[in-house]
């Protein structure tokens, strides 16, 4: 039995309006706009040092309190230099032949940058579930060993009787030693999977991999696992998965 699955890439930026009340001093040649004005503010280095500061502005500092925090201060506001990015080195996995009760994996890694911001969120779903292309035949979405993992939940899936197409997202280094970053709080280990949200059941697109601070190519390791039944109809099955990056600001 062949089975193929198409892996396709979105981008979703969001960027929300806010209203500032700036400054403005304005001539016959010249209009200066600013939040405010000091004697120096931004980033400075050299071959011993870095030193971000802001001097004369109101109150530059962090505070914090109960449900927020307040970053005041040009420090905050220096611009890291590295775009948004989102990439994915595979996006054609083919399964080839299954063996029924014998679990068949394939992986590719997602790889994301955001510039200086809040971190970002990486979701995921499925156009459907596999289907043959006369679209008779379904493999279905995996609900795990115990029948409780789903688009948003994950859970053991080791049995070999427990049949279905299922997901695991795990945090690696640029070498591909596993550290969980970003996935620790959706997948505990490998052994772990869940479904993809099913867009044709108007399911919506899950959070999968999220972190909350600036990253520069933080990657994960998406493992595609099937397992069918003795009594799966043959036939070439296929879906498109789809992933949505945003940043947060």
């Amino acid at each position: 039995m062949t089975n193929k699955i198409f892996i396709f890439l979105f981008f979703l930026c969001l960027i929300f309006p806010i209203n500032i009340v700036a400054q403005s001093f304005t001539s016959p040649s010249y209009q200066i706009q600013w939040g405010n004005f000091n004697m120096t503010g931004g980033k400075k280095t050299s071959a011993t040092f870095i030193l971000t500061d802001s001097v004369g502005q109101n109150t530059p500092g962090k505070f914090t309190n109960t449900g927020f925090v307040i970053k005041s201060g040009f420090q905050y506001a220096y611009d890291l230099y590295q775009p948004f990015s989102f990439k994915i080195d595979n996006l054609d996995l083919d399964f080839g032949h299954l063996v029924p009760q014998v679990g068949s994996t394939q992986t590719n890694i997602i790889t994301i940058t955001t510039p200086s911001s809040h971190g970002y969120d990486i979701l995921s779903s499925e156009n459907h579930p596999l289907l043959t292309s006369n679209f008779s035949t379904t493999i279905p979405d995996t609900t795990c060993d115990n029948g409780t993992c789903n688009q948003s939940t994950s859970a053991v899936w080791t049995d070999s009787t427990k049949y279905g197409f299922g997901f695991n997202a795990i945090g690696i280094n640029s070498s591909g030693v596993v550290t969980d970053i970003g996935t620790s709080n959706f997948f505990i280990d490998d052994t772990y999977y869940r479904q993809f949200a099913n867009l044709q059941a108007s399911e919506t697109p899950q959070v999968f991999m999220s972190e909350t601070k600036p990253v520069k190519d933080h990657s994960a390791k998406i493992t595609y696992k099937i397992n069918i039944s003795p009594y799966q109809s043959s036939g070439f099955y296929q879906n498109s998965i789809n992933f949505i990056a945003i940043p947060k600001y």
